[in-house]
């Protein structure tokens, strides 16, 4: 299954009309691969082989948090949870050791919808906290999306926390300094004015020995990515692996600059990195 097909957007009668379906159909006529999916306050159904189909709803920013795009589900996201359960997409170059959240405690940051930490937590994730800019309309999406696909029980395992990244002396670093196993970043490197914010967090909220999982797509250009992975290692962190994967699971090296790309095939494409603290 291509990754762009484990997305499927749902709509009420009224909405499936010739405009939605034109739209929807666009990305196929053009060979021009879609790298975000839905539209604020719509529900749309994560496939997944292995643990069943999970609904998710997007969340209706204030317009003046519309710039973060928490309203989409990214490419990113779908690859990273595919990875977490080993299904045939992950890549096999990075370990399924590096995916396994099993028995460790999972920070999503700038979560969204929250797709990566819900499936941390059917991966039976010790405790997962899903994160995401501290706007009321956007955490209480995540929480929506929580309680649709989780039992009472899975919800005892998981919490929704607002953080603004590079505040470090808030709720979530105040009390939870050192105590993630895992943090998953998925496609939340577009804006190179954030990226120093988002490195200090992930540097304050990682264990000694924990790792930061970093997914991102090139559609809104190599450099952006680059420049987060740059500012990881000028926080103390360290790569411990750096790939690129298209959305049919073709694997290539990474590269942090390949001249002139097609932005349509660039589209295509994925970088998937795994960091530690640099003094282990």
């Amino acid at each position: 299954m291509l990754l762009t097909e484990t997305i499927q957007e749902l709509y009420t009668p009224s909405e499936t009309d010739a405009t939605s379906i034109f739209e929807e159909s666009l990305p196929t006529v053009f060979s021009d691969p879609r790298v975000q999916h839905g539209e604020p306050g719509e529900y749309l159904l994560y496939k997944n082989e292995e643990l069943g189909d999970f609904k998710l709803k997007l969340a209706t920013p204030d317009p003046s948090n519309t710039s973060l795009f928490s309203h989409y589900i990214w490419n990113a996201s779908e690859d990273i949870t595919n990875a977490s359960t080993n299904v045939p997409t992950a890549p096999e170059n990075i370990t399924n050791a590096e995916f396994n959240v099993a028995g460790k405690k999972v920070l999503e940051v700038g979560a969204g919808v929250g797709l990566p930490g819900i499936i941390a937590v059917y991966c039976e994730a010790e405790e997962t906290v899903i994160s995401d800019y501290p706007a009321k309309e956007i955490l209480d999406n995540i929480q929506t999306n929580l309680e649709i696909n989780l039992s009472r029980s899975q919800l005892a395992k998981v919490s929704v926390i607002g953080h603004e990244w590079g505040q470090t002396d808030d709720k979530l670093c105040t009390s939870r300094p050192g105590a993630f196993d895992k943090i998953i970043a998925a496609d939340c490197f577009w804006m190179d004015s954030q990226h120093e914010n988002l490195a200090k967090s992930v540097k304050a909220l990682l264990a000694r020995d924990g790792e930061l999982l970093a997914f991102a797509g090139f559609h809104t250009g190599r450099a952006k990515v680059a420049g987060f992975f740059d500012a990881a290692e000028r926080a103390g962190l360290v790569s411990v692996k750096i790939t690129e994967k298209d959305i049919e699971g073709v694997e290539r090296e990474w590269v942090r600059d390949r001249g002139q790309e097609d932005p349509v095939e660039r589209k295509r494409w994925l970088a998937i990195g795994v960091f530690k603290h640099k003094d282990l």
